[in-house]
């Protein structure tokens, strides 16, 4: 577990790094039209004002759109973010100085949180396939308020499973279908919310499972 999570950090920070926009250093290629189109959903799903913790934060660059999205439509968020690489948080503090402690370095694997969240975003592919469970699971139990929003984004949404293959670490599941993936796990969806890059003909959803 130790070396696929290293592998993770590695990974990430050669990508990212290696960029100068912040739509690329926060995991999107192509031009910030494709970054709107398939990240504004995010936003969609936080309907009230509260806060919001964004696991695998990477530079910040999701939470400083959703603070002008959900202000845009007349609320307001508190940002959090967690990423496993200091580099990348290093830059997300930067980027919104103002939080500058809301930001925190560690695997959210096993990381507790120093509060709990209204809304709280993360993704299946962040784990091993036989972890998934187990991690959604404990993000819900140490991570959301009551009646808090578990955002889990399914960012290869439609593609064929030898297509999100290639861009996904060995070892996480190649899901298509988050709804039923979900499913499979034992949870089941309280709603969500749809993405769409006609260039690229890909979707993205986002799913919301709500805490009790």
């Amino acid at each position: 577990m130790e070396k696929w999570f290293e592998t993770i950090k590695k990974t990430l920070e050669e990508a990212y790094l290696s960029h100068d926009e912040p739509w690329k250093q926060s995991g999107m290629s192509g031009p910030e039209g494709r970054w709107i189109s398939l990240r504004k959903p995010v936003a969609d799903c936080l309907d009230k004002s509260g806060s919001f913790f964004d696991i695998g934060c990477a530079n910040g660059y999701l939470l400083e759109c959703c603070l002008k999205w959900t202000t845009e439509g007349g609320f307001s968020i508190e940002p959090y973010g967690l990423d496993i690489s200091e580099k990348l948080i290093m830059l997300a503090r930067k980027r919104l100085p103002e939080y500058l402690d809301n930001f925190f370095v560690g695997n959210a694997f096993n990381w507790l949180p120093p509060r709990r969240f209204d809304f709280v975003r993360t993704e299946l592919v962040y784990v091993p396939e036989e972890y998934e469970k187990q991690y959604l699971q404990f993000i819900m139990e140490n991570h959301l308020e009551t009646n808090g929003k578990l955002l889990v984004a399914n960012y290869g949404e439609g593609l064929k499973k030898e297509e999100i293959e290639k861009g996904i670490i060995k070892g996480s599941h190649a899901t298509s279908d988050i709804l039923e993936r979900l499913s499979e796990l034992s949870f089941s969806a309280d709603g969500y919310r749809d993405g769409y890059d006609p260039v690229k003909n890909r979707r993205v959803r986002i799913a919301i499972l709500r805490s009790e």
